[in-house]
């Protein structure tokens, strides 16, 4: 009895086996052939995109840009004038 048991868990896990083994070679072939549907598939590509407002925006941006930097170099000079003002020893 013992041996017929032993034979039936041997077989069943052989079944196992080959059906994960199945499995996985399923598996990776509905993927490669998910793959090959994407790599067949033509693109076209419409060059009639509208940028006007992208372009308005980055030119406001720009003019943004500009106000900061003077603003930054003003505050630069000030602090400079700030340092000078603090070395001079008849001020203190």
């Amino acid at each position: 009895m013992n041996g017929m048991i032993s034979k039936l868990k041997t077989i069943g896990m052989l079944i196992a086996l080959v059906s994960a083994i199945g499995g996985g070679f399923y598996t990776w072939g509905t993927f490669n052939q998910r793959l090959d549907v994407i790599e067949q598939k033509k693109f076209t590509v419409n060059q009639t995109v509208d940028l006007t407002e992208v372009n308005k925006s980055i030119e406001g941006l720009k003019a943004d840009i500009k106000i900061n930097t003077a603003a930054l170099n003003y505050l630069e000079s000030m602090i400079n004038e700030l340092k000078v003002a603090q070395g001079n020893p008849l001020l203190q």
